[in-house]
């Protein structure tokens, strides 16, 4: 297995050496890069650090499973944190024909780094990533171009600025330019990381895609999920802590007679609806994402949704004493069975997430084939089903005193929910069927010829 990034830290300044290893909504920056290019899919990458950083990273790798990681290579620079030709001989065995040069102060997307790997190049080749007209310390060279340096270390040791500069005087240099949705951020001095941590959460909020969820609870959220990332909280008690919450919230909503305990409730189910951001959120932050996250987070969100509805069914009939509620409750349930159903279906056959996020990006988003009213619908009505939506109206509603209107509500929007995804789902199973009959009745033929 050939090394395919070199991480580097800079060595042209005092402040910009000691950056590598300074934390960043709790990730040390040089571990970011590496998380980052082993989400990219490097799979051996090589650490050019000062030797005094050699045992802080090391320390803080421990803290992430092996098979998260690439194998990693570290070597040190030479005093006083130089590259010398040894250094330049010891990388340059490890190199494929073709590798990515990364300052470890820079902030990067997986894609860009994807980008650059995709990009071919030849001979004593080089690629310089420019943000319009600014470049940007990310880079790819052939191992020829590499293994040039070796001379001009030679007559005396050179930082690792220094050699950058040489490459790019004598390479055959191409420039691509960065993608403007692909963001980057380099930290020069401690000062900058709290714009750092910033950039990080604002790119976080952008992708949202729910309303409420972008313009309200994130802005609540992402505070919380940064100190919570700094103080390494595990996103799972996170989630632990919100299904307790979520669970509350029913059962202050089942009173049926106080303003004050339905209000209550349904405050709980809006900060269990803020929080269930936290544990996702913290997550990306420190590159702990897991399967099993993503099957709590949507075992929380399904225990907090049941234990409120099931809370509006006892309320409703503790005021009312009416069979009523029982009837839509009991309505409400299997509707939003059937349209849960659907959802999980989709994601176990098609993906290999456990978020019901992944449904709407990856199927309700990629619609054809249908007529325009119906796909405007579903654009449009899908909000009405999202947590971040139907918590803050339950909370609105609450607050005027006619929370368990919302009971009728529901029963409508899971109705068309499950209506909409079976005829789709029994649309995608007839496509899928007709098909496979033309192959299996051509291999028919083919068996009595």
């Amino acid at each position: 297995m050939k090394t395919e990034a070199v991480l580097y830290v800079p060595s042209d300044t005092p402040e910009a050496m000691v950056m590598a290893t300074r934390k960043v909504a709790g990730v040390p920056l040089i571990v970011r890069g590496i998380m980052t290019l082993a989400r990219a899919g490097v799979e051996r990458c090589t650490l050019l650090i000062a030797q005094t950083q050699r045992e802080q990273i090391a320390r803080f790798l421990l803290r992430y499973r092996p098979s998260r990681l690439p194998t990693i290579d570290i070597i040190t620079y030479d005093e006083p944190y130089r590259v010398s030709p040894e250094i330049v001989r010891t990388i340059g065995e490890t190199l494929g024909e073709k590798t990515l040069l990364i300052n470890a102060n820079l902030l990067f997307e997986k894609e860009l780094a994807r980008l650059l790997r995709k990009e071919a190049l030849a001979g004593k080749g080089m690629l310089l990533c420019r943000e319009g007209v600014h470049p940007l310390p990310i880079y790819a060279v052939t191992r020829p171009a590499w293994m040039a340096l070796e001379a001009f270390a030679e007559a005396r040791p050179r930082s690792i600025e220094s050699c950058l500069n040489h490459l790019l005087d004598i390479t055959t240099t191409r420039v691509v330019q960065k993608p403007a949705e692909m963001n980057t951020f380099l930290l020069a001095k401690p000062q900058d990381r709290m714009v750092a941590e910033k950039h990080l959460s604002e790119a976080i909020r952008h992708s949202t895609s729910g309303p409420v969820a972008r313009y309200i609870n994130k802005r609540i959220s992402l505070p919380a999920s940064l100190i919570l990332a700094k103080l390494w909280i595990s996103p799972n008690v996170i989630t632990g802590v919100n299904i307790i919450i979520g669970i509350f919230s029913g059962v202050f909503v089942a009173d049926g007679h106080s303003y004050d305990m339905i209000l209550l409730g349904a405050i709980l189910f809006q900060i269990a609806s803020i929080v269930d951001g936290c544990d996702g959120e913290v997550a990306k932050l420190t590159f702990r994402e897991s399967k099993f996250g993503q099957y709590a987070d949507t075992l929380c969100d399904n225990l907090s949704l049941a234990s409120f509805i099931i809370g509006m069914i006892a309320g409703y009939w503790r005021h009312t004493h009416s069979p009523i509620a029982f009837l839509v409750g009991g309505w409400l349930i299997v509707t939003a069975g059937i349209t849960l159903f659907w959802m999980v279906r989709y994601l176990k056959q098609h993906t290999q997430s456990a978020s019901l996020v992944t449904y709407d990006k990856e199927f309700l988003q990629h619609l054809t084939g249908q007529p325009r009213w119906l796909i405007l619908f579903i654009k449009y009505g899908k909000y009405t089903l999202k947590k971040d939506v139907f918590s803050f109206m339950f909370l609105c509603f609450a607050i005027f005193g006619v929370l368990y209107s919302w009971l009728f509500i529901s029963a409508i929007g899971t109705t068309f929910g499950a209506i909409i995804l079976t005829y789709l789902n029994a649309q995608t199973m007839r496509k899928k069927a007709d098909a496979t009959a033309p192959a299996s009745a051509g291999a028919k033929m083919g068996e009595s010829a």
